[in-house]
């Protein structure tokens, strides 16, 4: 009843985006930084800050959805407006616009997380945070599965941290 529930919602979502595309954007509990010995920061995914904010987000998607097209961001940033910057190329569209309809049925992270899987996989294309296999779209090209080599973190085009 509960999963019938959730399917519903999202297809409900789904036809009021209409023809869409959708990224997902996990950036929260994947770009925690830890100081070494020396007391320099590092990370297990050196990118993937840099690669999932808007101004690296534009450059990397420009290729795979063209302006003017409605953007759904399924994402675990918490800082209001974070993806503002995108709605210069599109219109962008959150879990937050559709609350009439999803707070009725979720009631908890993982049903939200359940509907946005399925809003995502109805997008036209679908671009995911990390690359999972060869023909994936992607934001960063760090490995999501990673060796658990803590590494300076990347913020700029040139690769030499910052």
């Amino acid at each position: 009843m509960v999963a019938k529930k959730l399917r519903n919602a999202a297809d409900e979502i789904k036809e009021l985006l209409g023809d869409y595309d959708a990224i997902h954007v996990r950036r929260g509990d994947i770009i925690k930084t830890r100081k070494d010995r020396f007391g320099v920061n590092r990370t297990l995914h050196p990118h993937v800050d840099r690669d999932t904010h808007p101004e690296f987000i534009l450059r990397r998607i420009e290729k795979w959805v063209p302006s003017g097209r409605t953007l759904y961001i399924a994402s675990n940033e918490r800082t209001p407006g974070f993806f503002s910057l995108l709605s210069v190329r599109y219109k962008l569209a959150f879990s937050s616009n559709y609350s009439h309809i999803l707070e009725p049925v979720i009631e908890n992270n993982y049903q939200l997380f359940m509907i946005e899987r399925l809003i995502l996989t109805g997008a036209k294309t679908f671009i995911n945070t990390f690359k999972e296999d060869d023909t994936d779209l992607s934001l960063t090209d760090d490995r999501k599965k990673n060796t658990k080599v803590w590494q300076i973190p990347v913020y700029t085009m040139d690769e030499e941290g910052t």
